[in-house]
């Protein structure tokens, strides 16, 4: 059915009474709202507002509009928008940007078009919801992933370090790869400039908070998120840090249905890609929560040294690949479904030989 444009509420308003259903597609942003109001009947109605989720809401009570779906995208301004929708009683949906279809030629990008597209594809039955936290779980969340900005943070200050040594000719300690004290002491004593010492030092004092930063933010976290008796930490490999943010990131274990689930949620299902007789090949996607994947990954190399269905899983896989990364990233998957079931089940790791 071809779509009608319409600048006023009337017609959407006519459409909702007559039992019409009504989708609405909204492209939010921090300072306004850009709507799309779409009947089953193909009557679109586009308009901008203030970035107000309570305004908004009443826009559609207050003409007694009977909403069937709200849809937007998850981005900057979080979840505040679907908590009020679902408080007020308006069906909501958060997407996933990428995970949107797009046209595949598309000759201008505006706010009007991209919140049709919402409420088009919210009408077909076309996008998948992602899972809204509730503010505690939001928060803990965001607590997690300020660890890892630090980690990137230290990094690149390393790096910054390095970048300095090679750029003036200056030789790199040998004990400065570890940044230990010794490595320290001897980037003291490198002959250099006035000028570039105190470059050096900033950049060692700036270090040195971030690692101190890290370390504080680290003890926080294992006193606030981490129960007493943490299941998680019984398998062999898991400390507090991974624990803690496999809570985070999972946060509902019971929203996933199986291991397979989890699996592409954090990124470790193989996508597998043939053509013709060419032979099919799987390699992770770089999608997922990625950052708890990397610390599955480094779990894993000591979960297969102290467990033995552990190792022989990986020796397995790898003497069939011939590729130790595809190997690990298997062992880290069925390490994340280990875990998960231990949350859902809140029962601590038995060690035992599987049979894979």
């Amino acid at each position: 059915m071809a779509s009608k444009s319409i600048s006023h509420w009337d017609g959407i308003v006519e459409e909702s009474n007559n039992g019409v259903e009504i989708w609405v597609g909204v492209d939010v942003h921090k300072r306004s709202y850009s709507v799309a109001v779409l009947s089953a009947n193909g009557v679109i109605h586009t308009y901008r507002t203030n970035s107000d989720s309570q305004a908004l809401i009443e826009q559609f009570k207050s003409r007694g509009i009977k909403v069937t779906l709200l849809v937007y995208e998850a981005g900057l301004t979080g979840f505040t928008l679907a908590r009020a929708c679902r408080q007020a009683g308006l069906p909501v949906m958060v997407v996933s940007p990428n995970k949107i279809m797009r046209a595949p030629i598309c000759t201008a990008k505006t706010d009007s078009i991209d919140c049709i597209n919402l409420a088009t594809l919210a009408s077909k039955g076309m996008l998948k919801a992602i899972a809204i936290p509730t503010v505690e779980q939001e928060e803990k969340r965001a607590l997690v992933r300020r660890r890892t900005q630090l980690s990137k943070s230290i990094r690149n200050a390393k790096l910054r370090i390095k970048s300095l040594l090679i750029c003036y000719g200056l030789k790199e300690p040998d004990g400065l790869k570890y940044w230990s004290k010794t490595g320290r002491e001897l980037l003291a004593k490198l002959p250099m400039s006035g000028c570039l010492r105190r470059n050096l030092n900033s950049l060692l004092r700036e270090l040195d908070f971030l690692e101190m930063e890290k370390k504080e933010l680290e003890t926080e976290i294992h006193q606030d998120m981490l129960p007493h008796d943490d299941v998680l930490q019984t398998v062999p490999g898991i400390g507090p840090t991974i624990s803690a943010a496999f809570r985070a990131e999972i946060f509902a274990p019971e929203r996933f249905a199986n291991g397979e689930q989890v699996s592409s949620f954090l990124g470790l299902a193989p996508c597998i890609r043939q053509s013709g007789e060419s032979k099919a090949k799987g390699r992770l996607m770089p999608a997922g929560q990625t950052n708890l994947r990397s610390l599955l990954i480094e779990a894993c190399w000591i979960l297969k040294r102290r467990e033995k269905w552990a190792a022989d899983f990986y020796k397995r896989i790898f003497q069939r690949t011939g590729r130790f990364q595809q190997a690990i990233s298997a062992l880290a998957r069925k390490l994340a479904v280990l875990l998960w079931r231990l949350l859902l089940e809140n029962r601590a790791y038995q060690s035992v030989y599987c049979r894979n």
